[in-house]
């Protein structure tokens, strides 16, 4: 782990502000890394044991093929982009992604704006969960918190303001 930051320097294309994001880097990481024990470890986590789901990882609006016209227009009819897929722990997989809450990596969506994706996606769930563990699963801020670090922490080195703001936002237990 210590030789990527290393080696993803010298093969990123320098851009405005890289130097500084890769100093920032160098800070952050370390620190990101040292909380994994804080996502990973916890005596009570209900789904340590499972159940495990199958999880696309990149699930995002580009990955989404809707239906144009129709009767479904606006529907999701297809998902593509299913090479970074896993077998993950069910909060993996339903709590909010990432893009609820931001529309890029420098972009946070308003306060308001985002919550209207959260509670689209847990009437979405209500009505369609067939159990009951997926709504209590989605509506804890602990799976929440472990979803939104395991989401960041596959981030690129250049996106290390996005570690930072996660970091300020959640101080280590240790």
């Amino acid at each position: 782990m210590e030789k990527l930051p290393s080696l993803a320097k010298d093969t990123s294309a320098r851009t405005r502000g890289s130097e500084r994001r890769w100093r920032l880097a160098q800070r952050i990481l370390p620190k990101f890394h040292d909380r994994i024990p804080d996502s990973r470890d916890d005596p009570f986590d209900q789904c340590a044991t499972g159940p495990f789901v199958l999880g696309h990882m990149d699930l995002n609006p580009w990955n989404m093929i809707f239906c144009p016209k129709g009767p479904n227009a606006g529907k999701i009819v297809g998902i593509i982009d299913w090479e970074m897929s896993l077998t993950v722990p069910l909060w993996s997989l339903v709590c909010h992604p990432l893009w609820f809450d931001r529309t890029s990596l420098s972009e946070v969506r308003t306060p308001a704006e985002a919550q209207y994706f959260k509670d689209t996606y847990i009437r979405q769930l209500q009505k369609h969960a067939q159990e009951a563990i997926v709504l209590r699963v989605v509506q804890n801020a602990q799976y929440e918190a472990r979803r939104r670090f395991s989401e960041i922490a596959i981030l690129p080195w250049d996106a290390a303001e996005v570690m930072e703001r996660w970091l300020d936002q959640n101080p280590g237990h240790r």
